[in-house]
């Protein structure tokens, strides 16, 4: 499945000044990949509210793809809310509590999504990974996640891992039980210890990072982090030659000469280069 929705940008309604964030040219895909039946994969580029979101759905039959679709609604939803609940307020533009309502606006997602699958048995059990960029104002991202969807960025030519994964592969390397050169090889690596629309007492970590021009970054579901390393995702990259279009067909593509095990996802943002 995917998704983009561009609405009218709701930072031009509060006033001139908090339009002047740093102008963002996104790129999303997703795949089904070479081995599963259907998408359960929701990537949404919302453009107008300089916000992406990646959730990759879980819980069998079309129950993952209902999962990561309410997620995705629900986060968007609940950002617009609170921006225009901000905006009759009258609140002063540069104190946008972006972290706390990133956090409101996934733990909305999770209700959502349990209360769902309390009305439609067939919906039992269903969750979603998931992983969300939201560009501010004043030159920053504020990153939220759930899972072992990812968030990269690549910043003078270096690819670096923004988000941790919450996954049971994830504790054992950092216990030293498995290194992290054979994390591919271990048999246990889908295996999550945090996500959306399982549980009411949901921990949703968010990092906040400074923008700087030039600027890529990178959400994935884990079908492409399992199938590709950091080197080649960064050497993919850069073979696209900026074409971010281009850079999400073959990082796709890449994925699947691998064996496209899983649901295949990528969007990717960069912030524009000074002139």
């Amino acid at each position: 499945m995917l998704v983009i929705w561009q609405p009218p940008n709701l930072y031009h309604l509060f006033s001139p000044n908090m339009s002047r964030h740093m102008p963002l040219e996104f790129a999303a895909k997703t795949d089904i990949g070479m081995v599963r039946v259907q998408n359960e994969d929701t990537v949404v580029v919302d453009a107008g509210l300089q916000l992406a979101i990646l959730a990759d759905g879980m819980g069998g039959y079309n129950a993952g793809e209902v999962a990561s679709s309410i997620a995705t609604v629900a986060i968007q939803e609940e950002i617009e809310s609170q921006l225009q609940e901000y905006r009759r307020l009258q609140k002063p533009e540069e104190e946008l509590p972006t972290r706390l309502w990133l956090m409101q606006a996934v733990r909305q997602a999770n209700s959502t999504i349990i209360n769902a699958a309390r009305r439609e048995p067939e919906y039992r059990g269903m969750g979603t990974t998931l992983v969300v960029a939201w560009f501010e104002p004043k030159g920053q991202v504020s990153i939220a996640h759930v899972g072992d969807s990812r968030a990269y960025r690549i910043r003078d030519g270096l690819l670096e891992q923004l988000t941790r994964d919450h996954s049971l592969l994830q504790e054992q390397i950092d216990a030293g039980l498995i290194r992290p050169e054979d994390a591919q090889f271990a048999l246990n690596r889908n295996i999550v210890t945090r996500a959306v629309g399982i549980d009411y007492q949901l921990v949703v970590e968010v990092h906040q990072h400074a923008l700087q021009p030039g600027d890529l970054y990178l959400l994935c579901s884990d079908g492409l982090s399992d199938r590709i390393g950091d080197a080649d995702i960064s050497n993919i990259i850069s073979d696209a030659q900026g074409d971010l279009k281009m850079a999400c067909t073959m990082l796709i593509n890449a994925a699947n000469q691998c064996g496209g095990q899983d649901n295949v996802s990528v969007i990717l943002v960069r912030v524009a280069q000074n002139e």
